[in-house]
């Protein structure tokens, strides 16, 4: 079995707990009361944010794009990170719109998010499949056949206006816990599961269903992935320069790189 996990041994990772400083890089005006970063994300997002165990003491560590590019702004801004306890999606944005997290690593944009958090830049991009038992492709060509059919989407999840809206408008879409959704799938009890297209390809690996189930080729979606900032954070202030970091990283080939490294299922 190929775990989400395994596929970026090589990069190392960050403990749940861990606080630490990266190599200097020039000093920057940092606001009064942000001495470090609260940082955490969703449970499990290819290649976005990806988590593992730890020395085997139930810590979680985080890598993946998104950590990659944050521990980069953290070098530039001369400010540590935090990574707070794995939680579920609800309540990490829950704790975001508190104050008691700074920054979420990795979310789509919503209208309904941005009267609540700050976004950034977007950071990179994700495409939206959809999933389905082999041997049913030719049943679906286009969006609307999915009406009429039973669905199944990551809890709490969101996959950018236009899908969320024809969703609610015209399918039969059950929100269930992620890790379930491609062994439901496999089971015949649903008939597709909406996934980001690399997370799902890693899902549909790591449950040994490579024979079952497929991605079809067309996307329903290619969203912007931002990360978010809290408007109660005494960080938020740092959002200008956090913008300044990302554009620039864009800029050097940095996220480019990243991406390139990220990529095993191109």
């Amino acid at each position: 079995m190929i775990a989400k996990a395994n596929f970026t041994l090589v990069f190392g990772f960050l403990s749940s707990t861990l606080l630490f400083w990266a190599a200097p890089f020039p000093a920057q005006s940092t606001p009064e009361n942000c001495p470090e970063i609260k940082i955490n994300g969703a449970a499990d997002w290819y290649p976005v944010i990806m988590r593992k165990e730890t020395d085997g003491n139930s810590q979680e560590g985080i890598q993946g794009l998104a950590p990659d590019i944050t521990r980069e702004i953290s070098r530039r801004l001369g400010i540590p990170l935090k990574i707070t306890p794995k939680s579920t999606w609800n309540r990490v944005l829950s704790q975001l719109e508190k104050g008691e997290l700074d920054m979420l690593l990795g979310a789509y944009w919503t209208p309904e998010r941005a009267q609540i958090y700050s976004y950034t830049k977007p950071v990179t991009t994700d495409e939206v499949a959809i999933f389905v038992r082999k041997g049913d492709e030719a049943s679906y060509k286009e969006l609307g056949d999915l009406v009429g059919r039973k669905g199944l989407r990551p809890m709490g999840g969101s996959y950018g206006k236009d899908f969320d809206q024809f969703a609610s408008r015209h399918l039969s879409i059950l929100e269930v816990p992620t890790e379930n959704l491609i062994e439901m799938l496999a089971a015949g009890r649903a008939d597709y599961v909406v996934l980001a297209r690399y997370d799902g390809i890693a899902d549909v690996h790591e449950t040994e269903n490579t024979k079952n189930i497929t991605p079809l080729s067309w996307n329903i979606a290619s969203n912007d992935v931002y990360f978010m900032i809290s408007k109660a954070s005494p960080c938020h202030a740092l959002l200008e320069d956090i913008n300044r970091i990302i554009l620039e990283l864009h800029d050097e080939g940095f996220i480019k790189n990243l991406e390139a490294r990220y990529a095993y299922f191109n």
